[in-house]
């Protein structure tokens, strides 16, 4: 595959994976926090998941320093609050809760893990 198409589809896994960073973003605190707080927060987060990601592609696929700004978005943005959430609950879970994290799981978490993947190897193949 030439150079430029890679870079295209490698730009093309970025955006959705800062759409879908952004979106989780509003999805988790939209019950939480006010509308335009919401925003706020949800726009500064696809800022810093843009800058880690430019980051990211200034190292070598390799190397643990990309791994390291590739998946720290993700881990600080949409796995500790889940995580967090999930963990302070004393109460036993219901339905609904475990259709909730199905729900955040397949629409999140599942598409955002496919993505990374799908980036690093495009990375692989253009080195």
């Amino acid at each position: 595959m030439e150079r430029r198409k890679l870079r295209i589809l490698r730009g093309l896994v970025n955006i959705s994976l800062i759409s879908l960073v952004f979106g989780a973003i509003l999805n988790l605190l939209a019950g939480i926090l006010g509308s335009y707080y919401v925003l706020i927060i949800g726009f500064l987060v696809a800022l810093i998941t843009f800058y880690c990601y430019r980051r990211a592609d200034s190292e070598a696929a390799s190397s643990m320093s990309y791994y390291l700004w590739r998946y720290l978005p993700t881990l600080i943005f949409i796995a500790m609050p889940i995580v967090a959430y999930w963990s302070s609950r004393d109460t036993q879970w219901t339905l609904a809760d475990i259709i909730h994290a199905v729900q955040i799981g397949c629409s999140f978490i599942l598409p955002i893990i496919c993505l990374l993947y799908v980036e690093r190897t495009l990375k692989n193949a253009q080195q």
